[in-house]
């Protein structure tokens, strides 16, 4: 004897199919929640919102600070790198930079 695994499959999909469209595969039993014990509302009450709202306002100022600078120094990464493409740019900087660090050591000498 042969299983017709196709047609199990199917009587499985439509189940699910009628369960979704019925909404009891999701269906909310308000009469099995758990009830919020006296001291954790007393707490929620307690809350000084305008502290919350002072320590959140502080993180996010941080964060769009942080993301500010790191937006900048990508840009500025990509524009120095554009630089040092060009072959005339990146000698003229090199002979800068060594004439400044051999002034700086004859300084310290």
């Amino acid at each position: 004897m042969e299983v017709d695994t196709k047609r199990i499959e199917q009587a499985v999909i439509d189940g699910m199919v009628r369960l979704i469209q019925s909404g009891s595969a999701v269906t909310i039993d308000y009469n099995k929640r758990i009830d919020c014990s006296a001291e954790l509302l007393e707490a929620y009450k307690n809350i000084n919102h305008e502290k919350v709202m002072k320590e959140v306002t502080e993180l996010l100022e941080h964060e769009l600070a942080r993301k500010i600078v790191d937006k900048i120094t990508t840009e500025m990464s990509t524009d120095i790198k554009k630089l040092m493409e060009n072959a005339t740019v990146r000698e003229d900087l090199r002979f800068m930079l060594r004439k400044n660090v051999e002034d700086f050591l004859e300084r310290i000498k």
